[in-house]
């Protein structure tokens, strides 16, 4: 049994949904996070640098060092961890490169330069992907893919609870303007559960 779940190995990965916490005694999780290389191995793989972009911990408005998975020799996996609150939620993304100065110039423990650190960013994420463990993944607001990480205590987030209700697409009409003298494409979108003669009408 411990050769089948040898780090790294086929039966190891599929034990693997993507970040896992355990608590701390001070009331936060230890994170960790995980990549599978798909190239395999450092001999056989040009990835030298799994960079972690999570919003609001590593992202440049915290003035953060970047951070950057391990991988664990002569294997296909990296991982990193790092300490979230027990109510954190938030979104995160993965930049494997085969580069390996964009931040070579920030003194480790020092505060990097702002500029110089929005810069390597924004050189990093055309590249970034989504945590292939994680299920609940989608494209970002500035285009790249991210995915979600929730912690135990969070509160409730509308939606996020209930992933299963059914999405209803907006419904088209052509409006005609006779004060005007033209008309307009307008789209109707009903969402909630309530009944439609009581929900509130919104108009953008």
């Amino acid at each position: 049994m411990k050769e089948a779940l040898a780090t790294g190995s086929k039966a190891w990965w599929r034990t693997k949904t993507g970040p896992e916490w355990i608590r701390e005694k001070d009331g936060n999780y230890r994170v960790t996070f995980w990549w599978r290389d798909p190239q395999g191995n450092e001999t056989h793989s040009p990835i030298r640098r799994v960079w972690v972009y999570i919003t609001g911990v590593t992202d440049h408005h915290q003035n953060a060092q970047p951070q950057t998975m391990a991988r664990i020799a002569g294997t296909d996996v990296w991982r990193w961890s790092t300490a979230l609150s027990a109510n954190w939620r938030g979104s995160y993304c993965f930049i494997p490169t085969e580069r390996d100065d964009v931040f070579a110039a920030f003194a480790p423990g020092e505060t990097p330069d702002r500029n110089a650190l929005r810069e390597g960013w924004r050189q990093l994420l055309p590249q970034a992907i989504a945590d292939p463990l994680n299920s609940q993944s989608w494209r970002g607001g500035r285009g790249h893919a991210v995915s979600a990480l929730e912690m135990p205590d969070a509160p409730l987030q509308p939606g996020w609870d209930r992933p299963e209700t059914p999405y209803s697409p907006p419904l088209m009409m052509q409006w005609h303007s006779a004060r005007l003298g033209n008309s307009r494409r307008v789209w109707i979108l009903t969402t909630g559960d309530e009944a439609p003669e009581d929900r509130p009408v919104a108009l953008l």
